[in-house]
């Protein structure tokens, strides 16, 4: 399933498009926690070139407030089922490997796992229950800032989880790597994570999912604008950037220009 992702095999950049049902979210907490509003603007995405539709009901926004396991299941899971139902593609952006079943059983076919330590977390055997994809992510916040290349810090982390989630019976080509892009970096370490993409597919064998969208990362570079067509046309840059080092799949708020960008960077590259 996951190997469906690698752009070296098809040519293609995928967009998994943000679907956060939460309150609390940094760029669009509250605007989807109706479920007829999220399943609308998942239908939005999908017609606009989205190929995965990534549902969350827990914001991870530096300082989130943790949700319980029950009230994140009671936001997502009818809106999981219902875009199950009209045949998209779902990952479900969770840590909880309750919410992690419950969504895989109601569709989603990708757990997208932000907490960065596969051994202590039940992620791994909950995907190997359901044979759903895996996202691991490094994430920096779990260990702390430490000297040195965060790069190299970033490939024996995700190395260890990677071992892990086999050992543990995901299949390997489920598996897809996340550089962990503003979860715990500096803006120095973030363009080094991205400029080592390639690196963190470990020579191509699982594709990258690059996760930058409106993040502090774009601002910075930027100038800290607020601005939010920049913020997302800046977010579209890094994103060609990524993909130019190696990523597969773009996560993003925007998807219509993005999609169109992509088409084009995809068109000149793909006999490369």
């Amino acid at each position: 399933m996951a190997s469906g992702y690698k752009r070296s095999i098809s040519g293609r950049t995928f967009i998994m498009g943000i679907l956060n049902v939460t309150p609390d979210s940094f760029s669009d907490g509250g605007m989807f926690l109706d479920k007829d509003k999220a399943v609308a603007r998942a239908l939005e995405m999908r017609d606009e070139g989205a190929d995965i539709i990534d549902v969350g009901g827990e914001s991870t926004r530096p300082g989130f407030i943790p949700v319980e396991c029950e009230e994140e299941k009671r936001r997502i899971i009818p809106v999981i089922r219902q875009l199950s139902d009209m045949g998209m593609v779902i990952s479900v952006d969770t840590t909880k490997p309750e919410v992690a079943i419950a969504a895989s059983e109601n569709g989603a076919s990708i757990i997208n796992d932000i907490g960065g330590d596969l051994r202590s977390s039940g992620m791994a055997e909950a995907a190997a229950m359901n044979g759903s994809g895996l996202v691991i992510m490094f994430n920096c916040r779990r260990n702390g800032t430490q000297d040195g290349s965060i790069l190299n810090r970033a490939i024996s982390e995700t190395e260890e989880n990677i071992e892990y989630a086999l050992a543990a019976g995901v299949d390997e080509d489920r598996i897809i790597i996340d550089p962990g892009i503003g979860f715990g970096t500096t803006r120095s370490q973030d363009i080094e994570l991205t400029r080592g993409l390639k690196d963190l597919s470990f020579g191509d064998r699982f594709p990258v999912l690059y996760a930058a969208s409106r993040k502090r990362v774009v601002k910075d570079i930027i100038g800290g604008t607020e601005d939010m067509d920049l913020l997302d046309d800046s977010s579209d840059a890094l994103a060609l950037a990524a993909v130019s080092r190696g990523a597969s799949l773009i996560r993003s708020h925007r998807i219509r220009n993005l999609r169109d960008q992509l088409n084009v960077f995809d068109r000149i590259m793909e006999d490369k």
